[in-house]
């Protein structure tokens, strides 16, 4: 792969982290990029140069996406949110077909639809669960006490997951602690980070690489002993993942044009993951 297209998918996966409901791990996923991202993080210094390089790449488009982009995405899901959500679900859907050829030519078989179906049905219902889920009043967290780094912790431990396993949405995991708006205010604007976000930052980065090291060991073995039943669970996660993205239309024009850029993000992701 040409570090060029890497950096691309790097950005379109910077980008679907800012949306609630859109996985970068799915992203990462449908474009094909996923296992050998997990390889690269879990073995990093078996090969340094070779693995460093991959996901020094990667990591820029995914900032350049993050960083860059995410106003305008934001904007747009604002404005445009049928529209917008139509775009992330062609791009998702345009990569299953990738995904279930996966799990034959690598297993000589076919997908565990047992696990897929029921991974569905647990995204579904962790979806239902966030939305009535209760918040932390970050405001109230920026006075040090061990109550506070608790809840700091857990909540970037719990963050991690959405980063690890594909389908399940950071975003949404913000939402639940209640921290989506104050960090999407800071990755727009990281230079605009005073001492008191320095409190309730420390504590949820180190929650959350805690989180980021014994889930990426977890999907890592996973990934070598159990390929087909992970791959299964992943496309479970996927389908799960379009309940969240569901538009709620209000025109013929804006179901017409949503139609339009959902089949042409499919096109497109099918296209580009091949």
């Amino acid at each position: 792969m040409s570090f060029l297209m890497l950096f691309l998918k790097g950005i379109v996966i910077g980008i679907a982290m800012v949306i609630p409901g859109v996985s970068g791990g799915v992203i990462a996923v449908v474009f094909g990029i996923y296992e050998k991202m997990i390889s690269s993080l879990t073995n990093l210094f078996k090969d340094f140069k070779k693995n460093f390089t991959y996901l020094f790449v990667l990591g820029i488009g995914i900032l350049c996406g993050l960083i860059f982009f995410s106003n305008i995405i934001l904007y747009f899901y604002e404005c445009y949110e049928a529209i917008t959500k139509s775009l992330f679900i062609g791009l998702i859907l345009g990569g299953v077909p990738y995904l279930f050829s996966e799990i034959s030519k690598k297993d000589g078989s076919k997908a565990n639809y047992q696990i897929l179906v029921l991974t569905f049905i647990l995204s579904s219902i962790l979806f239902l669960v966030s939305k009535k889920a209760i918040r932390l009043n970050v405001s109230s967290l920026t006075q040090i006490s061990i109550k506070n780094l608790i809840l700091l912790f857990i909540a970037g431990y719990s963050y991690s997951i959405g980063k690890v396993i594909p389908g399940v949405s950071g975003s949404f995991i913000l939402i639940v602690f209640g921290m989506y708006e104050y960090v999407l205010k800071l990755t727009a604007n990281p230079l605009k980070i005073g001492v008191s976000d320095i409190y309730i930052i420390i504590p949820f980065i180190f929650g959350f690489l805690v989180g980021m090291v014994f889930f990426l060991k977890l999907i890592n073995y996973l990934l070598e002993k159990h390929f087909k039943n992970v791959y299964s669970m992943i496309i479970g996660f996927v389908f799960g993942s379009m309940i969240a993205l569901m538009p709620m239309i209000s025109s013929f024009s804006e179901a017409l044009i949503s139609i339009i850029v959902l089949t042409g993000s499919f096109i497109f992701s099918y296209k580009f993951i091949k």
